[in-house]
């Protein structure tokens, strides 16, 4: 084993699998984490033999360094191509991603719903379309995506009007979008465009570890439990002469032969005074979704058979809701369910401030004024329990141009301080896969740089 210390600074996904990394390459770090559990927006929770996820829920089909981690720690994946309901225009109409001509046949009520079938929306619907096929090759979330090579300062909303998306399409575009990550409007076109194409190119087939994303944190977790330290927070990293050479918490200097950061994109520049003054400037430009959660355990499904969820693109206070049981029946005893209700945009930040008891109520009652049909959503008091999950930040988003900006933080660093490594989802394309994969490749950075210098 390396006599070199590395710490690792922040116990989410990035900050895991570089401990995971280094760990297989024989040196055994020194993981921080300021809460008192590891996992951050990948966390999960058991509760009376229900597994719950409190942050991320789905992989696509890009996640390539996800599937290689849950393939190695022996964590079975489920595929899905899921149902939605979509609330639209006072009706409910259902969605599935299959391309299949007779599918779209089967749907053409839906695709007239939806904004699809006007004259000026199939000519703008062909546009989008036509433009992301033909730049597949970056339309992915892979951890060698290129996708930062066609980030411009363009953002989502006005690459919809230059294409002269009508409005009807533009809330079927931006629907799904809004209910997870907030209003993309403001974001960068090509994050965005990104999220519509996993589904366009891969028919959106999604996948997720059988007993959902928060057993992927706990199995590195456990795989890195020597290594881990709770409920203590960094408070600086120290830089002198060009090299980390430790980090500080509370009560305590702790020294270090190389860093590896992998705190939220946003936390940064406070963390490391000494940064270029370039990568400050490009870490302006990162920024995040604000999210809220309520899970609630059923002794029965809470929507139509066959649905996975149910979406109000049209309506800002109502949530999405996924019936978590009908694509991962192993989360819950038998017959037994679980509803997941997701908030984000100003919403979620009116709701954050709200006990436990009120958030529920609220996007229950929200939920229940158009009901799917043929659904069995609970009432206020009713469920076999129930956990609110509220993120500030939940999901990066950032401004147009964050991916190309971030792309060349790794070179702007390598020539200002040679031991300090930053992993997150915001060093790749923001996403879980995105912050494996950065901690990943500053693992593998920080054990060469070691390696190169001896032990």
């Amino acid at each position: 084993m390396s006599t070199k210390r590395v710490v690792i600074v922040g116990g989410g996904f990035a900050g895991l699998n570089a401990a995971y990394t280094l760990m297989k390459r024989g040196i055994t770090p020194l993981l921080l984490e300021a809460q008192e559990r590891v996992g951050g927006r990948g966390s999960g929770e058991k509760v009376d033999g229900f597994s719950l996820d409190m942050g991320a829920f789905v992989f696509t089909s890009t996640y390539d360094t996800a599937f290689r981690l849950c393939e190695e720690l022996g964590l079975p994946l489920v595929p899905s191509k899921m149902k939605f309901g979509h609330y639209r225009n006072g009706r409910w109409v259902t969605t599935t991603p299959d391309q299949s001509l007779w599918n779209f046949v089967r749907h053409l009520r839906t695709a007239f719903t939806m904004g699809f079938l006007s004259p000026s929306g199939m000519r703008a619907g062909s546009r989008v379309m036509r433009e992301i096929r033909r730049q597949a090759a970056y339309m992915s979330f892979a951890g060698d995506s290129p996708l930062a090579e066609i980030d411009d300062d363009e953002s989502f909303g006005d690459y919809l009007k230059r294409l002269r998306v009508p409005e009807n399409l533009q809330v079927t575009l931006r629907g799904p979008l809004e209910m997870i990550l907030g209003d993309p409007a403001p974001a960068g076109q090509a994050l965005m465009r990104a999220y519509i194409g996993e589904t366009m190119l891969h028919s959106g087939k999604v996948y997720m570890p059988e007993r959902g994303i928060g057993s992927l944190s706990e199995a590195l977790a456990s795989a890195c439990s020597d290594a881990i330290r709770v409920s203590t927070p960094v408070r600086r990293i120290v830089v002198a002469d060009g090299t980390a050479t430790s980090v500080v918490v509370d009560g305590e200097t702790i020294e270090a032969d190389a860093v590896i950061c992998a705190v939220p994109g946003t936390k940064v520049p406070d963390l490391i005074p000494d940064l270029p003054a370039e990568t400050r400037r490009a870490f302006g430009a990162v920024s995040y979704s604000t999210g809220c959660r309520v899970v609630i355990g059923l002794d029965h499904s809470p929507l139509p058979p066959g649905w996975h969820g149910a979406l109000y693109p049209e309506d800002d206070d109502t949530p999405l809701l996924l019936d978590r049981c009908a694509f991962l029946p192993a989360c819950a005893p038998p017959g037994k369910s679980i509803l997941d209700l997701l908030i984000g945009r100003d919403r979620a930040r009116e709701l954050i401030p709200l006990g436990d008891d009120e958030i529920k109520r609220e996007l229950l009652g929200a939920a229940r004024r158009n009901a799917p049909p043929g659904s069995a959503l609970p009432g206020d008091d009713e469920g076999l329990f129930f956990r609110v999950y509220r993120w500030e930040e939940a999901l990066c988003m950032g401004t147009p141009g964050m991916l190309a900006a971030m792309a060349n933080i790794p070179g702007q660093i390598a020539g200002h301080i040679d031991n300090l490594f930053l992993a997150g989802d915001y060093m790749r394309v923001p996403s879980v896969n995105g912050a494996l994969s950065s901690g990943y490749s500053a693992a593998v950075k920080a054990a060469d740089l070691l390696a190169s210098r001896g032990n």
